[in-house]
C-alpha cells in the first residue's frame, strides 16, 4: 500500500469511558487510618528486633500496640463520619445516635453557601467530640464503629483471623484477646506492670509481644477491608439506581 492512501484508514480511536465502580469513588483520604497504622506497627516491630531480651523495652512495646490500635479506631471513625456526612459513604447503624452540638448548626447557618468551610467546620468537631473516646476495649470499638457500619465488625473479621491465628477460635477469644491487651497496657501504664501485693513484675517475653503485634495488625488489616468494602458496596448500589433512572 503507498503513502497516499495510508492515511485514509487511520480512524480515530472511539473515547471509552470507564464505568465507575464504588472503588472509583472512594476518597483517598479512606486510605490514611491504615497507612498512619503500618507506619506505627514497622516502627514497633524495628524496636522489638532491636530489644528483644529488655523486658522493659517489651512492656513499652505493649503499649504502644495497644495505642496504635486505639490511634487507627480514632482516625477510621473521625474519617468515615466524615465521608458519611459528605454523602460518601453508607452511614452505620448507630449514625443517628452521634450527637452534634447545636452550635455546629449555627456556623452552618451562617456559611450557607460556603461547602469548604462547612467541611473544615465539621471535621474540627467531629474531631473534638471523639478525642475524648476510648476505642481500646472491644465493647467500645463496637461502640464507636457502629457509627460507621451497619455490620458486626467481629462477625466479618473472625473467620479470617481463626485461619491465621488457630487460638481464636471464637469471636468471644477474639474480643477477649483484645481486652486482656487493653487490660495489661493499663497496668504496664498505672502500676509498671507490678503483681498485686508483690514486688515481682508480671513476667514478658519476646514471643508473646511479637504474637500481640501480629494479631492485632491483622485484625485492623481485616477490620479495614471490610469498612472499605463497604463503602464499595454502598457505592455501587447508588450507581446502579442511577443506571436504571
Amino acid at each position: 500500500m503507498t503513502n497516499k492512501y495510508k492515511n485514509s484508514f487511520k480512524r480515530p480511536k472511539p473515547t471509552i469511558k470507564p464505568r465507575a465502580t464504588g472503588l472509583d469513588l472512594i476518597d483517598p483520604s479512606i486510605n490514611i487510618p491504615i497507612d498512619v497504622f503500618h507506619e506505627n506497627t514497622r516502627k514497633i516491630r524495628d524496636l522489638l528486633l532491636e530489644n528483644k531480651k529488655d523486658d522493659n523495652i517489651l512492656r513499652y512495646c505493649i503499649i504502644l500496640i495497644c495505642g496504635s490500635m486505639d490511634k487507627y479506631m480514632h482516625d477510621i471513625v473521625k474519617i468515615m463520619l466524615l465521608q458519611i456526612f459528605k454523602e460518601k459513604a453508607p452511614a452505620g447503624k448507630s449514625f443517628d445516635n452521634f450527637m452534634i452540638p447545636i452550635s455546629l448548626l449555627k456556623k452552618f447557618d451562617k456559611i450557607e453557601f460556603d461547602p469548604q468551610e462547612k467541611e473544615k467546620i465539621l471535621s474540627d468537631t467531629i474531631y473534638e467530640l471523639t478525642s475524648s473516646f476510648t476505642m481500646q476495649k472491644s465493647y467500645a470499638i463496637d461502640r464507636n464503629l457502629g457509627y460507621i457500619i451497619n455490620f458486626n465488625i467481629w462477625k466479618a473479621i473472625h473467620p479470617r483471623m481463626f485461619m491465621r491465628f488457630k487460638d481464636l477460635t471464637s469471636i468471644t477469644a477474639l474480643k477477649k484477646f483484645v481486652d486482656d491487651l487493653a487490660d495489661r497496657r493499663n497496668i504496664i501504664a498505672h502500676e509498671l506492670d507490678f503483681q498485686p501485693n508483690s514486688p515481682d513484675k508480671r513476667p514478658i517475653d519476646y514471643d508473646y509481644v511479637l504474637h500481640t503485634l501480629n494479631v492485632i495488625q491483622f485484625m485492623i488489616e481485616a477490620a479495614n477491608y471490610q469498612i472499605i468494602e463497604s463503602i464499595k458496596n454502598g457505592q455501587k448500589l447508588d450507581i446502579s439506581k442511577d443506571e436504571k433512572i
